[in-house]
């Protein structure tokens, strides 16, 4: 066989091995897309904080602190940290923040919808640990 023929099937390998161990290397830093949102969740997280918490809100305090419409552009660990900041606000009922349901009563969270949160945003980031 010439030296030639070899190249191709040499070169496809050689581009296999890399391909393949730049996909098992990856760090636990990159950029994560895989935000699991059950449709309950995502009804109350779109019904009662989508508003506030996207990039067209007007509410620039809101947007500082959490952008929904962002959660899969984080890296793992902005991701669980995220997850654990939804946890605990939505556990300890403040938000939304009082002043703004002064305004939209109708958008103040029951205690299954805190607990729902409280659930998924916990088991988000046990998944993303393990």
């Amino acid at each position: 066989m010439r030296t030639r023929d070899l190249l191709f099937p040499i070169a496809l390998i050689a581009l296999a091995i890399i391909f393949q161990s730049s996909i098992l290397f990856k760090s636990d830093h990159s950029v994560t897309g895989d935000v699991n949102i059950p449709e309950d969740v995502k009804s109350v997280l779109d019904n009662k904080c989508y508003g506030c918490h996207n990039m067209e809100s007007k509410a620039d305090k809101a947007k500082d602190k959490l952008l929904l419409d962002k959660l899969g552009d984080l890296s793992k660990a902005e991701l669980i940290a995220t997850l654990g900041d939804i946890s605990e606000v939505s556990g300890e009922g403040d938000m939304p923040p009082e002043k703004f349901l002064e305004q939209k009563p109708e958008k103040k969270l029951t205690e299954d919808e805190q607990k729902l949160l409280v659930d998924w945003a916990q088991k988000a980031a046990d998944e993303l640990l393990n």
